[in-house]
């Protein structure tokens, strides 16, 4: 999973505490989410949701390049990065093909990176800009069109950061379309089946689904009403997960003297069933710490 590049979570939904909350909870949840128990990605899956932590630049532009001894190596082109992930079949390298893609596209109207810039702590080099030109610039409308399938497909496999940015896109790349079409059948498909998709994550506790569904629920919005009920359930999870996380005298930025006016709005029996959702998640997180932890 990779955090700089989810742009820290561009929504047209785009309330800026979800960004806020759900950038926090990913840079956890890249620390903390164990690999898939089919078995661990490979290489490409994991390098590429801009750069993933602890990848350079260099692999990040070529990741199928073998080292070959006294000699540069030759540069991997886009089409034969996207060739090879396609060709695996997992949904983790279906994510990463969606980002070589976004971050091409991202390349082309800022000429930075700057989910990688975050990562790097600096602005990119000329150098590292003159290969990230390199690497786009065999950028096919076809491969632009082929983007949005990559990122469904990794969504629906549950690979965590996905759903939240399938949100984030809005229905098929036109965040418009929540405005405008409100009333659209394949626009409430849509938006049916990114909360699905986020709630199911949020269920096996990923943090970015967590906080995004935190958030969404917090107030009337283009594809969820409010349901203060809902938004305290995944509050309280977050807190205690933050609880378990965060050391000692880190203030916990979910605590309740932030958020008592969220607890006020509920009736007992409201809080209740909140704090029964929230255990269930916190204790599927545990298990998931627990397991990666004991590898």
């Amino acid at each position: 999973m990779r955090f700089p590049s989810t742009r820290f979570l561009t929504m047209n939904v785009k309330f800026t505490g979800l960004a806020i909350a759900a950038a926090i909870a990913a840079a956890l949840a890249l620390a903390y989410w164990p690999a898939p128990e089919s078995g661990a990605p490979d290489a490409a899956a994991v390098s590429a949701p801009g750069a993933p932590a602890g990848r350079s630049l260099e692999s990040y532009l070529n990741i199928d390049a073998s080292p070959v001894a006294d000699a540069a190596p030759m540069p991997v082109t886009l089409a034969q990065q996207l060739a090879r992930l396609a060709a695996s079949g997992k949904p983790e390298d279906a994510y990463a093909a969606y980002n070589l893609l976004d971050d091409c596209i991202s390349f082309e109207k800022e000429r930075r990176l700057p989910g990688l810039e975050f990562e790097l702590g600096r602005e990119m080099t000329a150098q590292e800009k003159a290969a990230q030109q390199q690497l786009c610039a065999g950028l096919t409308q076809r491969q632009r069109e082929e983007r949005l399938g990559y990122l469904a497909t990794a969504a629906r496999a549950g690979v965590p950061g996905a759903a939240t940015i399938f949100l984030s896109e809005g229905p098929f790349g036109d965040r418009s379309a929540l405005r405008n079409r409100p009333d659209d059948p394949l626009v409430q498909a849509w938006k049916r089946q990114a909360i699905a998709q986020l709630t199911a994550q949020a269920d096996e506790a990923e943090l970015t689904s967590v906080a995004t569904l935190m958030m969404a629920y917090l107030r009337d919005g283009e594809v969820v009403q409010k349901d203060a009920p809902q938004a305290y359930g995944y509050l309280l999870a977050l807190r205690q997960v933050y609880d378990d996380i965060l050391a000692p005298g880190v203030t916990n930025p979910y605590q309740d003297e932030y958020w008592h006016w969220l607890q006020a709005e509920l009736t007992p029996e409201q809080q209740a069933a909140a704090s029964a959702r929230a255990q269930a998640i916190v204790a599927k997180y545990r298990q998931h710490a627990g397991r990666a932890a004991h590898g």
